[in-house]
């Protein structure tokens, strides 16, 4: 069962839950495929509210938008409206941004601070060993993996997790995609394998393998992102999520981009800076709180639809914004 249906005028009842979803959600949320989706609909019906659903991409979603309704934005958009909040996944798996401010680099955690004392080691542990040791022995992520063979994989100083960041209309990166691969492979003295993500498409994977053929020490590998990561010294990448990943391995990482998990990386913004993370990173990260951290961004900061609390926590989060 459905409970956000799609609403067809651009007038709403006062209390009403409308998502204006964008792309391949608006056919999927109206076919009921998230459970996150249909607990959040249930949960509206039951406190008195209407679950809506509209295509983001229509002047009906603009006009809705004026109004003081609850609005959830699920896709491509920002959130432009008092009311709004940002609805979609996160890195890991079965966990979901529910942010008034955006998602990833533009999410609330970006500039909000992390703060270990604040947080109890034993909790953190607990959770972080549950989610981390589910992820790497099932080999889950965002997109699916090839088995893991980790025996084979020679030792490297670095990987690199590629994404076509490049091209955004609104950049975000500190450095390009050429001079990440070509600093960090002439700086290092060892492998560095280089995973093309999987959404790549032809043409970039073009430019990717003409700038790779040059650097004689680079390795493009399809393995498991959990194998690269746990065979490198060093994770480099701009903001991906399998930059995220490597906290459930306590890697260093590097991040060449804005993202709001930057807490747990060093950010550089020039390729002398990148060089020299490189050598130091293993050294300073080695005591950075990892457990706390991976605890603190998903365990208290993001929902999972499929706890028991989920419905409580995001209605909780919907009244402390309601005019």
């Amino acid at each position: 069962m459905a409970f956000f249906k799609r609403h067809n005028t651009s007038k709403a009842p006062k209390n009403s839950v409308i998502v204006h979803a964008s792309q391949s959600w608006f056919p999927a949320i109206n076919k009921g495929r998230f459970d996150f989706f249909e607990k959040l609909g249930k949960k509206a019906l039951t406190e008195g509210f209407s679950p809506l659903l509209v295509d983001a991409d229509t002047p009906k979603s603009e006009k809705l938008l004026q109004n003081d309704h609850v609005h959830i934005l699920c896709g491509s958009r920002l959130p432009t409206h008092h009311n709004a909040f940002f609805a979609m996944p996160t890195y890991i798996w079965g966990f979901w941004y529910f942010d008034r401010m955006g998602i990833n680099w533009n999410s609330s955690l970006a500039t909000a601070p992390f703060l270990p004392d604040s947080i109890d080691l034993k909790e953190a542990r607990y959770f972080f060993n549950g989610v981390s040791g589910y992820m790497l022995r099932e080999n889950v992520s965002k997109f699916s993996q090839q088995p893991r063979t980790l025996g084979h994989l020679p030792d490297a100083k670095a990987v690199i997790f590629l994404q076509e960041i490049d091209r955004y209309k609104r950049p975000v990166h500190y450095l390009n995609t050429q001079e990440m691969l070509q600093t960090v492979a002439q700086a290092a003295d060892g492998i560095v394998y280089v995973k093309p993500h999987p959404a790549h498409t032809p043409e970039y994977e073009t430019e990717i393998l003409k700038i790779c053929n040059q650097l004689p020490n680079v390795v493009i590998s399809h393995e498991s992102v959990h194998d690269l990561a746990a065979k490198s010294a060093v994770v480099v990448s701009q903001n991906s999520a399998a930059g995220f990943e490597a906290i459930m391995q306590r890697k260093p990482i590097i991040t060449c981009a804005q993202s709001d998990y930057h807490h747990a990386t060093i950010v550089v913004k020039s390729k002398a800076e990148l060089k020299q993370a490189l050598f130091s990173a293993v050294e300073t990260q080695k005591a950075f709180p990892f457990e706390k951290y991976f605890y603190w961004f998903l365990g208290r900061h993001m929902l999972e639809p499929q706890k028991e609390d989920f419905e409580d926590r995001i209605w909780t989060r919907i009244l402390a914004h309601q005019p």
